[in-house]
């Protein structure tokens, strides 16, 4: 399959193109007007993208990046209904999911999109997100959440402990019994420390 590259939209031109992309009439409910895209891409938490195949528009996706945890939302997954069921929303639904990993601090991936959006709903639960029981503003929420692997420099650090707790034992093993009290006087007490519609269609 043919590489989709994203391209942020910038400027007037860019956002007026992406007028021409079509949908089908069954899911023209699930879409928003360019202008209320526009306005909301205006605010830095919000990055839009226009999706590519040979250098032809194809479609249109938004990303909005939300704290506490931190956590990415993939807004209004659009393919011109000529593209659809050939793989590129799962393409660049997965494109964004690296990026979004890559990105410090990045905790889950958030998609949301109407209840009866059944190709939004198949297309996410591929990718893995997990649908939730509760609606957010009567749309269905899906996660993915981040699994980060330990790192060899916090392996190493845990083992560094273990070291010092064998030390620590075996001083304890040597003491005599005469110097337990005056040791327990002395020692310090041990420290207690020990990631609003989405997909409006898709593939």
């Amino acid at each position: 399959m043919a590489e989709v590259p994203l391209k942020q939209l910038k400027n007037r031109n860019d956002w007026w193109a992406i007028r021409q992309i079509k949908l089908r009439p069954e899911q023209r409910k699930y879409g928003a007007p360019v202008l209320l895209s526009w306005f909301q891409s205006t605010t830095a938490a919000v990055t839009s993208y226009s999706i590519h195949l040979d250098e032809k528009l194809i479609g249109f996706v938004m990303l909005i990046q939300s704290t506490n945890p931190v956590q990415w939302i993939i807004e209004r997954l659009l393919i011109d209904a000529d593209y659809q069921r050939q793989g590129y929303g799962y393409q660049v639904a997965d494109k964004l999911i690296d990026m979004i990993h890559e990105k410090e601090n990045s905790e889950m991936v958030v998609a949301r999109y109407d209840t009866d959006n059944e190709a939004a709903r198949s297309l996410f639960k591929k990718l893995n997100f997990e649908e939730q029981e509760k609606l957010y503003r009567n749309r269905n929420i899906a996660l993915l959440e981040f699994e980060f692997e330990e790192s060899e420099e916090d392996e190493l650090d845990e083992d560094d402990d273990d070291f010092d707790d064998e030390i620590d034992d075996d001083e304890e093993d040597d003491w005599d019994d005469e110097d337990e009290d005056s040791a327990d006087e002395d020692t310090p007490d041990a420290d207690d420390s020990s990631s609003d519609d989405t997909s409006d269609n898709t593939d």
